[in-house]
């Protein structure tokens, strides 16, 4: 859980540090409509740094129900409630344009964890074995834009998303749909966020 702590502890000390400016440019704050088609809800804030530079921290709260499958006949698996955590760092470069604004490239890292809650214990065989868990890591590029609507910001983006995930013994996440991203992947969303003060 180290790897999850360190991030998000020196991004939370450095947005301390812009208190000043996020006062004069304006904090954003956003969620991911993305995320929820793939049973996610996502809070994040975004802090102008430089005249063409910010950071922000997005968290994900994963809660979805999904099948788990399993390699092994004497534990065949069986529904689960997946309940957890990821988040994503970021750091934007807004060139030609002023932090918060417009077309920007984007650098983000993220760390996440959940757990398999069983819905039916008696479905995953008899004996014992722990709740499966999951764990991922890995880095984004991303090309966007951040539209500006008065307060209101429409930002897609477009890149790629390169993804590490911890095996998970005789068990895998059976989902035909979303397929358990590992390697390197084509990524793409859509974001609306708010800006709290400064100018609009």
């Amino acid at each position: 859980m180290l790897m999850f702590k360190t991030p998000s502890i020196l991004l939370v000390l450095l947005c301390g540090l812009t208190v000043q400016s996020a006062a004069q440019d304006g904090l954003i704050v956003r969620t991911n409509l993305t995320d929820l088609v793939v049973g996610r809800y996502s809070l994040g804030a975004e802090v102008p740094v430089r005249p063409n530079l910010s950071v922000s921290l997005d968290v994900d709260y994963i809660a979805r129900n999904v099948f788990v499958g399993s390699d092994h006949p004497w534990y065949p698996g069986g529904d689960t409630k997946k309940r957890g955590v990821i988040l994503e760092p970021q750091v934007r470069w807004y060139p030609g344009a002023e932090a918060g604004r417009g077309t920007y490239t984007a650098l983000s890292g993220f760390f996440g964890y959940a757990r398999y809650n069983p819905v039916d214990e008696a479905s995953w065989g008899s004996g014992f074995l722990p709740p499966p868990e999951w764990m991922v890591g890995g880095a984004s590029l991303h090309l966007g834009h951040q539209l500006a609507l008065g307060r209101f910001l429409l930002d897609g983006y477009l890149g790629g998303t390169w993804t590490s995930e911890d095996d998970m013994g005789i068990y895998y996440e059976d989902l035909p749909l979303f397929p358990q991203a590992s390697g390197l992947r084509l990524s793409g969303g859509l974001r609306l966020g708010i800006r709290t003060g400064g100018r609009q």
